[in-house]
């Protein structure tokens, strides 16, 4: 019983580190640029279908992408302290997922989080 518990805890941590190992392939947060987006999906209400659309070069030459909606911030702001935590290879592409410190402004606290993906 005891070697299936430590073997369940080394599995675990073994997969956490290799989850969050390679988010060296993940674009900074001062690289990525963000410009207002308005989602053309016309079953997202307003304001829910306003926010950000992200951009960042990649080594390759190839575009990082993602978007956010339903928020007012960027979340690139530096009060955010935004990072890479997580990436994942996904089919054809490559997601990085981060995340980043809350802020509270008066009565709402903004929680960052974004993704951006990139083809292969």
């Amino acid at each position: 019983m005891r070697n299936e518990m430590i073997s369940v805890v080394l599995t675990s941590l073994l997969l956490a580190t290799s989850a969050h190992a390679d988010t060296s392939v993940c674009p900074k947060a001062e690289d990525i640029k963000a410009s207002a987006f308005k989602s053309p999906d016309a079953t997202i209400p307003e304001p829910y279908n306003e926010g950000f659309k992200y951009e960042a070069a990649s080594s390759t030459g190839k575009k990082w992408e993602g978007e956010t909606l339903a928020s007012t911030d960027s979340f690139l702001e530096k009060e955010y302290e935004l990072k890479p935590v997580a990436m994942d290879e996904q089919g054809t592409k490559i997601v990085c997922s981060y995340g980043g410190k809350s802020v509270q402004r008066g009565t709402t606290t903004s929680k960052p989080y974004l993704k951006m993906t990139l083809d292969k």
